[in-house]
């Protein structure tokens, strides 16, 4: 017996002792009754008889109130009472009759009321401890150190017979009390822990909706409690079966099929079958999954009285009848809270598309892309296939979130429709297209070495996909980023091949979103130094690592510099100065945009005022990069107001540029936020123009008070280009809807001409100047404002030259 076991008794012994003592109680008032009603069997006088069953109940009492009021002594105090008990009753048997007394059947009381109270084990040490004072007794007897007691006078006790005779009773009588208190102990302990298992299984399966994952849970169930090792779970609908769930067992088909003949035969009792042996012809499914098998237990499971499936389990049966009852019944429980979670799965579709098909777009799931690409790499492994390789294409929408946030789930799920079924017309019927989950899709496909069909299906993938969707009657646009895996790569299994595949999508979009990225290994270091940066950049604005920078904006009619673009830059103590393109994007995806915002547009607008008070012109504008999700954010309007406010700058001078792709993605609060703006002054421009899908109707929509021409269409200098055709159109528009235009990225005095020709009001690029902190700004801005002043008063003096030289020859001319 362990120490540990020893206390768990004594521990359920300890709450129940009030019932020990009142038992006590009991023993002395019986003792007393009995020598009070049959004198003449009292050895001793009564008074010292009496006096012992005080100092007894005196002792108990005592003893439990001590014990009750402390807690390091309580295990010592109990082995103390029950040892004090022993003494008392052997005591007592020994006064009133020796080994015929009537009042030894209080020994036996006492050990089944202890073996009740504690346990079988606590029961047989009390008898025990009975046994060797009752054997102490008449061996004291026997040696005439006590006197000798019996109740038939004139008989000598005979000491060979009697003892033997008492203490076998005894123990046969101290055994069975055991051995019926143990087993009793052991079914409440297994009821105990079925009741508990099926409780634990009906919680785990409430928080599950998968029937696949359903099925796991109950299997794992079955295997933790009665230990069913190989097992599997069939849904059924429409008198056919499919696999839901299998533990240890070889590969299963997972396409819907007949349902064995056993499984058919436990659905007609309504009740659990046992299967000593079966007919693999006619079980084909059990024959796969239970190889060898010799005792099959089939539940059937029932939802609205039709069957919904079935329990199939393997188990060893240990009974000469078979499996206990108990398991058996329990398997039936298993099964009916099994069926009660899996009922509206199952029977609102067949079973076949809940294990093989996502329920939204049609596509295969990710637990058939998975098994599909698990039984392509195990037919061909990669040592195996030197003509060919097998491929992964893994898809994420950018920036799908804000279509649903937009939008509305019902539009977004109208989405991802929608690119489904434009995915699948751009794959060969070969390839397995599949739906992972949210706004990720995956595509299975056998390809050359060089991944070239690859390449070209991504490519064609991130061009056609980016067209506009009609989406509950509204025009939605949604680009995708794409990774690109094969067995090329060393990999241990499919799980590997997906996750290359997600790492490359990752790059993909750390490149700009809207393209694809084929696995290197490297690339794992990557995502992780991403991963690091992102956590960093969080902290950039509250460690004040951040700077701005400044570009000109000239008009380009005059040359001057009639605004600037405040650009952020990070200071990283590290990694040194990173330019935007390196953490902007990493900042919109966790949050860390809305911080790093307000800290740019607060900062840029007290420079501007830094700006005016060293005297410079107070026309100049500030142009202030915003993100979409910016606009979108609460308070918005009243954080602007607020940095104007601050230092005190005029509204007017404020131009906030959003980009094309993000007005796309503009909702009814985004255009009331857009017009709350104008309201204040403040003034929009789109930046890229050009590089979207902006139309005239959208011009109409938003507040727009400047359009930027993207680089791209700027800097292709060749004559008669689509892109020059373009820029013409844009600057035309612009103009004839009132709205100015400005040319981003001039690098060239052709480029600066040729803009300046078509009608473009200001320029920006490396050809005026690159981008300079604030006090270089201010120093150009003092000088060109000198250069001014010189200029106007050389201009002055020039004039006062002419008008002296005119009154000089005035009178001279009038002589003549």
């Amino acid at each position: 017996m362990t120490p540990t076991a020893d206390r768990a008794d004594y521990a359920v012994l300890n709450d129940r002792m009030g019932y020990l003592l009142a038992l006590r109680v009991a023993i002395a008032s019986i003792t007393l009754a009995w020598v009070t009603f049959r004198p003449e069997t009292l050895v001793i006088p009564f008074t010292t008889l009496a006096s012992w069953t005080a100092a007894y109940l005196v002792v108990s009492l005592a003893t439990e109130l001590v014990r009750r009021r402390t807690t390091v002594l309580g295990h010592t105090l109990l082995t103390a009472l029950l040892l004090i008990d022993g003494v008392y009753l052997a005591a007592a048997t020994y006064v009133t009759g020796g080994t015929q007394s009537p009042v030894r059947f209080l020994v036996y009381l006492h050990v089944v009321a202890v073996t009740l109270l504690a346990s079988y084990r606590t029961g047989l040490k009390i008898a025990l401890w009975h046994s060797l004072l009752l054997l102490v007794v008449l061996y004291a007897e026997a040696a005439q150190l006590l006197p000798a007691v019996d109740v038939l006078p004139g008989q000598a006790i005979a000491f060979q017979r009697m003892p033997v005779l008492n203490v076998t009773a005894f123990w046969l009588f101290a055994l069975a009390t055991s051995l019926f208190s143990a087993m009793n102990e052991r079914e409440l302990r297994q009821r105990r822990a079925d009741l508990q298992a099926l409780v634990e299984l009906g919680a785990r399966l409430d928080d599950v909706a998968d029937p696949t994952r359903q099925a796991a849970i109950v299997l794992d169930g079955l295997a933790e409690r009665f230990g069913f090792e190989r097992s599997f779970v069939v849904g059924a609908s429409d008198d056919r079966v499919v696999v839901l769930g299998a533990r240890q067992t070889p590969e299963l088909p997972t396409t819907s099929q007949e349902p064995d003949s056993i499984v058919r035969r436990a659905w007609d009792r309504h009740a659990l079958l046992p299967v000593r042996s079966f007919d693999p012809a006619a079980n084909p499914l059990t024959a796969t999954a239970l190889p060898g098998a010799s005792h099959v237990l089939v539940s059937p499971m029932f939802a609205d009285g039709r069957p919904v499936g079935a329990i199939v389990v393997e188990h060893r049966a240990r009974r000469i009848l078979g499996v206990e009852r108990r398991v058996a019944a329990m398997l039936g429980q298993f099964a009916s809270i099994a069926a009660l979670n899996l009922r509206n799965a199952v029977l609102l579709r067949h079973v076949r598309d809940l294990a093989e098909r996502d329920s939204l777009t049609g596509a295969a799931n990710r637990r058939m892309f998975q098994l599909s690409l698990e039984q392509v790499l195990a037919a061909a492994p990669p040592a195996r296939r030197p003509a060919g390789v097998t491929a992964v294409l893994f898809i994420d929408l950018d920036d799908f979130k804000i279509v649903n946030d937009t939008l509305g789930h019902a539009a977004g799920d109208g989405l991802l429709v929608a690119v489904t079924r434009r995915i699948g017309d751009l794959v060969r019927e070969t390839d397995l297209v599949a739906r992972l989950g949210g706004d990720e899709f995956a595509i299975l496909t056998d390809d050359d070495v060089d991944l070239s069909r690859s390449r070209a299906m991504a490519e064609r993938l991130v061009r056609e996909l980016r067209a506009p969707y009609l989406v509950t009657g509204q025009q939605v646009t949604v680009t995708a980023s794409i990774g690109i895996a094969s067995t090329t790569d060393p990999i241990d299994g499919a799980a590997d091949l997906v996750r290359n595949a997600d790492v490359a999508m990752y790059m993909a979009k750390a490149n700009g979103k809207a393209g694809f990225a084929v696995f290197d290994p490297g690339m794992h270091a990557a995502i992780r130094e991403r991963h690091e940066l992102g956590v960093e950049v969080q902290r950039a604005v509250e460690l004040a690592q951040l700077r701005l920078v400044y570009q000109p904006i000239v008009a380009l009619e005059t040359g001057r510099t009639a605004g600037v673009e405040a650009l952020v830059r990070w200071d990283h103590p590290d990694r040194g100065l990173i330019q935007p393109g390196e953490f902007i994007e990493i900042a919109e995806e966790n949050g860390a945009i809305l911080p790093i915002g307000r800290w740019v547009l607060a900062e840029a607008c007290r420079e501007l005022a830094r700006w005016d008070a060293g005297g410079t012109r107070s026309d100049l504008f500030l142009c202030v990069n915003v993100s979409a999700r910016e606009i979108q954010e609460p308070g918005f309007v009243d954080g602007v107001r607020a940095a104007l406010r601050e230092c005190g700058m005029d509204a007017r001078r404020l131009l906030l540029e959003i980009t094309e792709t993000a007005l796309l993605r503009a909702t009814p609060g985004t255009i009331a936020t857009l017009n709350d703006l104008r309201g204040l002054g403040v003034r929009m421009v789109i930046d890229d123009f050009g590089t979207g899908y902006f139309s005239l109707s959208h011009l109409r929509q938003f507040p727009v008070d400047a359009l930027k021409v993207a680089s791209e269409f700027v800097q292709d200098e060749r004559a008669g280009s689509r892109s020059t055709a373009l820029a013409a159109a844009i600057i035309a528009l612009g103009g004839s809807l009132g709205i100015e235009t400005v040319a981003e990225g001039i690098e060239t005095e052709a480029q600066s001409a040729r803009m300046r020709e078509l009608g473009c009001v200001y320029g920006q690029g490396f050809h005026f100047a690159q981008p300079m902190s604030g006090e270089t700004v201010l120093a150009e801005l003092i000088a060109d404002a000198d250069r001014l002043a010189a200029a106007e008063a050389e201009a002055i003096e020039q004039a006062r030259a002419r008008v002296d030289r005119r009154r000089v020859l005035t009178p001279r001319l009038a002589m003549g």
